[in-house]
This record gives structure tokens, sequence and C-alpha cells, in this order.
């Protein structure tokens, strides 16, 4: 489980699993000179042997590697109990929207295209330290046979635990917590992402697909991750709405308020 030390209290191990070593030493002199500590491995076995002996704060992952495939490296942190909350961050060569969507998908919270520029990668890397060890400090928040716990960037469903990627968490902990609210795609990029200007707002579908299908009844039939055509996402709580007509809020920069008739989910 991730610690909830400050994102300020330097310095940060970063495992970053690159086959090139040109990449690599591109990365590690881009952090390393803000204060980072970077290891670097050529195959994602080593990586993941290592981590368990220390994890790290972090692991930067390409997604062609030696041996196995970055995104079913990526599923592996994920489904490893003791590095499953650690940000996971693609520096990839591959630029199509499909690929970052498949990276994202993987369980990644983050994906930056190769060239990267140095200011773009350490913001991304802070950003995704400051949302892993900078917790809120809440009591658990409990809807229908759900529950999420922000102190330990936890879910559970009846009573079992259910994993779920940082952003997926994030996302889900802002949608709860306003509840009856609708936001368009690209406000919710801005709550989850460092740099939403080259995140396609699919983005956002693979995480709420990806939610709707660890906490829905019937992930086809959302009761609480309900779609507003052509506006977003609104988290819908039974005991607080009405299941009908509501006011809700639409953000694309500025805030407009417009009542609607729910149709389809």
């Amino acid at each position: 489980m991730a610690s909830t030390k400050s994102v300020r209290e330097q310095p940060y191990t970063i495992f970053v699993i690159e086959p090139s070593s040109k990449d690599f030493a591109q990365i590690r002199n881009t952090l390393e000179p803000r204060g980072f500590r970077v290891r670097g491995f050529q195959n994602g076995e080593s990586a993941v042997r290592t981590a368990l002996a220390s994890a790290p704060s972090m692991f930067i992952l390409e997604t062609d590697l030696p041996n196995t495939d970055g995104l079913e490296l990526c599923q592996r942190i994920r489904r490893t109990s003791a590095l499953s909350l650690l940000p996971v961050i693609f520096v990839s060569a591959r630029a199509h929207e499909a690929d970052r969507v498949a990276g994202l998908d993987s369980g990644a919270d983050d994906y930056v295209v190769k060239p990267f520029g140095k200011r773009e990668l350490i913001a991304r890397v802070r950003a995704n330290l400051r949302r892993c060890y900078e917790l809120t400090q809440s009591k658990p928040i409990r809807f229908g046979q759900v529950e999420i716990d922000p102190d330990a960037v936890t879910v559970k469903v009846k009573g079992v635990p259910v994993k779920a990627s940082l952003a997926e968490f994030r996302l889900l902990e802002y949608l709860i917590r306003n509840p009856g609210r609708t936001f368009s795609r690209s406000h919710l990029i801005k709550m989850i992402q460092s740099s939403p200007r080259v995140i396609s707002p699919r983005t956002v579908d693979v995480y709420v697909k990806r939610i709707r299908e660890k906490i829905e009844e019937d992930d086809r039939h959302p009761e609480y991750l309900r779609t507003v055509r052509r506006l977003g996402y609104c988290f819908h709580s039974p005991s607080s709405l009405p299941p009908r007509n509501r006011e809700v809020r639409w953000e694309e920069g500025l805030e407009l308020s417009r009542t609607f008739t729910k149709g389809k989910n």
C-alpha cells in the first residue's frame, strides 16, 4: 500500500523499465537533477522481483519490452497486492490514440509519448506522486454495497476489496463527492491528468468503463455512474437524488446549470 508521506519529501525512487539505453539515459538525466532516484531495468521480471524486495515510489514503463509486453507488465503490477497502488506511467514511442487507450486500459495512471519534453515528464511524475502520496484525510464513503476509503485508497464491494488504479480511484472519489453534478470529459481529465491538452476525452470513457465493471451490479445498466448524453458523466446517489427530473451542472470551462429529463443511462 502506498505511504502517505508528502510529495515534497525527496528523494523518491523511480523504477524505469526501458530496453533502450539512450532513452533510459534521457529519462534519468531528466529526473535525477530534480532530486529523484532512478533505477533502470531492461526487462520486467527483474524490475518486479526487485520491487517486491524494496518497493519503489513509481514505475515508468515502455510498451515494447523484451520477453514480455509492457501492457502485460502493467497488468501484473496491478494484480500484485504489494505494488498495485503505486503510480505507473508509460513513456512510449507509440503515439496513436489506440495505443494510449490500451496503456490506460491496462491500469496505467498516465501515458507520455516519445520524444517527450523534459518539463512535461517532470510535471507528469510530480502530479502522479502528489495524487498517490498527498492523500486527503477523511472517513470512508459508503453507498449501496460499495465503500471507498480515501486514506487507504481502497474500494470494497460487498465488503470485498476490488483492485482499482490510482486514476480510477481519484475519478470515482471526485464524482462521489459531487453527487448529482454532471461533468464533461475535459473537466474530468483535468482532475486526473497533469496535461489534458494531449489526452483524448476517450480516456475518461476507459476509466468509467473499468469502474462500472467493478462497482455496478450490471455495468451495462449502471445505477451509480451514469452517462449524460452529449454532456459527460454524473454520479447518482439513490439516497440524495430523485430518480427522474433533477438539476445538474455541466462544467466545460464555465459552469452552466440546466434541467434535463433522464433518458437512457
